[in-house]
């Protein structure tokens, strides 16, 4: 499994995992210990009906001599038995799904708010003091995070197995989803509601990191790009206006478009694509070359950059960091 997702996700840790009973977090254990309860109750009836059936196929099977048996129309003992026992039963199973529920959903004081919103196809992240991050959701390790779901578009699913269950980013509706990460590590997810041609390529990464490292993240990202980096790529800049790149991306103290990632940090991301491209120079010049070899349907036009172009403006997101 390791090895696939290695090629999945190739800029992500091995250790990532989609296995959804191996949860990293108190709210995917609830998950996962509810799971395992279902299955023991499910096994509990199939070994049971499995058992009584073989036992009574051996037991009052047909002998040579033996007159057919006598037919039972009902037994109320039996029919009162069958009923009470799986009703206790879905009883025990509620009864853990409601506290599982209630500790889920337990706020906690010092919460860290992220609006998350999903879009055709890719994943935007907005944090407390202005910072904008795409598909991969950095947060500390051991805080409890509140996201506030939304949609710029159409339905999508919020899903990341080893950390929580999954929600929906509705249009138009906000809602709210909490859990924490118990250590640092890098959770890979996706998004599970059917919502386009690229449906598949919606990947996201949840990044935990310790408190302190995070804290460093987070304040990088508030910041614009330091002006030695863009000075340094004004031919590169001089195509990103040319070809109203701005216009559907932001990039601090360049542009303010909102209906594409934002750029201003892209060169520090792990992947391209909301997944489909590990980020190296080589492969941001192919993307920017042409998006739709790269990811059919993808809302970025093709601009028919030159190669030498197209090396230029990787150059300089690259840079981005």
């Amino acid at each position: 499994m390791a090895g696939g997702l290695a090629l999945l996700f190739p800029g992500h840790a091995a250790a990532a995992s989609f296995w959804q009973v191996s949860p990293r977090s108190p709210e995917a254990a609830s998950i996962a210990f509810l799971f395992w309860l279902v299955m023991a109750v499910a096994a509990l009836f199939l070994f049971g009906v499995l058992g009584s059936l073989v036992y009574i196929v051996i037991r009052f099977r047909a002998r040579p001599g033996q007159p057919d048996p006598p037919p039972n129309y009902g037994s109320l003992r039996l029919e009162v038995w069958w009923t009470l026992i799986p009703f206790g039963l879905l009883v025990v199973v509620f009864g853990f799904m409601v506290r599982e529920m209630n500790k889920e959903i337990a706020p906690r004081p010092n919460a860290l708010e992220v609006t998350v919103v999903g879009r055709q196809w890719w994943w935007e992240y907005r944090y407390p003091g202005g910072a904008v991050a795409a598909n991969e959701l950095h947060i500390p390790a051991g805080r409890q995070i509140r996201l506030n779901l939304q949609s710029g578009d159409v339905i999508h699913n919020f899903w990341v197995p080893e950390l929580a269950g999954k929600e929906q980013t509705i249009p138009g509706t906000t809602n709210v989803w909490t859990f924490s990460a118990e250590r640092p590590g890098t959770y890979v997810g996706a998004c599970s509601e059917y919502c386009g041609g690229q449906h598949g390529w919606m990947r996201l990464s949840v990044i935990a990191q310790e408190p302190p490292e995070f804290d460093r993240w987070l304040a990088a990202q508030r910041e614009p790009p330091a002006s030695g980096v863009l000075s340094a790529h004004a031919s590169a800049l001089a195509l990103y206006a040319a070809n109203a790149c701005g216009g559907c991306h932001t990039l601090a103290g360049v542009s303010q478009g909102k209906a594409g990632p934002d750029l201003t940090h892209v060169g520090g991301r792990s992947t391209l694509g909301a997944g489909v491209l590990r980020n190296t120079p080589e492969n941001m010049a192919r993307w920017l070359k042409d998006p739709q070899a790269v990811k059919p349907g993808a809302l970025m036009p093709n601009f028919r950059l030159s190669d030498e172009q197209a090396r230029q403006m990787a150059a300089l997101l690259m840079d981005l960091k």
